[in-house]
């Protein structure tokens, strides 16, 4: 049988890179999610986070203008034109928040240029 690999722009849409692997956020430990305490977070559930830290604020620029409905992707974030680009401005309440907003990103193809974490406020 002759394995095939699959083709480079059909694989970002599926999560993986150019030669198969799946692609993800690396968790920072093994642990079973039912042993994560939930906290609520801006709102939403969030397991692992912890209650007594504030959110990171983050910004995050990607290639292009993004229209009002590739914009509603992102309803915790504040988006923003600046040159070319498109910035996208939020806090984002754990790591995996963050793994979140750079999958959607990526399977929406969008390119992305920066992400830098913000000082506290």
């Amino acid at each position: 049988m002759i394995a095939r690999r699959p083709l480079p722009g059909r694989a970002a849409a599926r999560g993986a890179d150019p030669l198969g692997r799946r692609v993800t956020c690396a968790r920072p430990d093994d642990r079973g999610i039912a042993s994560r305490p939930v906290h609520r977070v801006g709102g939403e559930n969030v397991t692992g986070a912890r209650a007594d830290r504030p959110a990171y604020r983050y910004r995050i620029r990607v290639r292009g203008h993004l229209g009002e409905t590739i914009r509603s992707a992102f309803p915790a974030l504040q988006a923003r034109a600046s040159g070319g680009d498109t910035v996208l401005t939020g806090p984002l309440p754990d790591r995996a928040a963050l793994c979140g907003v750079l999958a959607q990103l990526e399977a929406l193809g969008l390119e992305l240029l920066e992400v830098r974490r913000l000082p506290p406020a």
